[in-house]
């Protein structure tokens, strides 16, 4: 179960909002931008630069960095708790980027204080991003790169998530191969401030020595709104398929907010409700990041 919304987590963080990553705010976004510190009451082109054809920088542009902490915390009154640290570091240059992730996962027992399990996983990927009319469209590939070592925990819990069979024994967590991703991200601009998303991702999974898991597909569907110069809000709902044999999907609804303090602070955060009965029922995750150009 976490590992899914792990990983959807991380491909929709690089790809989310994508039409509104416009930190001059002329409307024009960044990786269209040739002038990307144009003042804000400023006449603009296409270009994004002002319209009486004067530049407001340099030629020498080598990117931006984006540094971001944050946790995802699930709670449901059936299952036990689970929550997660991640790491998060992205570096775009013009129309390329590539990400790389780190989340360090726990999940309490609602049968004992000892942690069920933790992971330390690395997520990375590599996309390009097409500029269309009014659109935008980011083709990405990457893997999770699991971690080799075996964990071994005692704990009472529900295994898998899937079954209501609840055990209390030493676990060994065999190590799995590691999986391959890839993904496009869709979105279309209604007007200056809104825009419609579609998601969707395809994942090999990597098997285990006990387990062959099961490819899976993620989807998602939405629509955002610019409530301020600042303030970023979205509704989507989110589809996934399940890594089990005969496993139903998971199923949510997400509100994502994203909020610019300055021009390089930023904060994320977003809720999930789920729409079936064997997921967290809610999920909560919180970040704060910085920006580098």
């Amino acid at each position: 179960m976490k590992y899914k919304i792990i990983t959807l987590t991380f491909l929709l963080l690089s790809s989310t909002a994508l039409a509104f990553q416009d930190y001059d705010i002329d409307g024009v976004e960044d990786s269209a931008d040739l002038c990307p510190d144009t003042p804000f009451d400023v006449l603009v082109n296409k270009d994004g630069c002002p319209q009486s054809g004067e530049k407001t920088q340099t030629n020498d542009y080598y990117g931006r960095l984006t540094l971001k902490i944050g946790t995802d915390i699930s709670r449901d009154e059936t299952y036990e708790d689970d929550s997660s640290f991640n790491l998060y570091a992205n570096y775009r240059y013009r129309n390329w980027d590539v990400a790389i992730s780190n989340s360090r996962t726990t999940s309490n027992s609602s049968y004992t204080e000892d942690n069920s399990y933790s992971d330390d996983d690395i997520y990375l990927s590599t996309g390009y991003i097409f500029s269309l009319p009014s659109s935008k469209m980011k083709l990405s590939i990457g893997s999770k790169i699991v971690n080799d070592g075996s964990d071994t925990t005692t704990s009472t819990r529900q295994q898998g998530r899937f079954s209501q069979h609840i055990t209390t024994e030493e676990e060994t967590v065999a190590s799995r191969d590691n999986d391959y991703f890839a993904s496009v991200n869709f979105n279309y601009l209604l007007s200056p401030k809104q825009d419609i998303f579609l998601y969707y991702g395809h994942t090999l999974s990597g098997d285990s020595k006990d387990m062959d898991y099961e490819d899976y597909s993620s989807f998602s569907i939405g629509t955002g709104y610019a409530l301020t110069n600042s303030w970023y809000s979205a509704l989507s709902y989110n589809h996934t398929s399940s890594i089990y044999p005969d496993a139903d999907a998971e199923q949510g609804l997400s509100w994502f907010n994203s909020y610019k303090f300055t021009k390089n602070i930023f904060a994320m955060a977003s809720y999930k409700y789920a729409l079936e009965d064997f997921s967290y029922d809610h999920t909560l995750s919180l970040g704060l990041g910085v920006y580098f150009q």
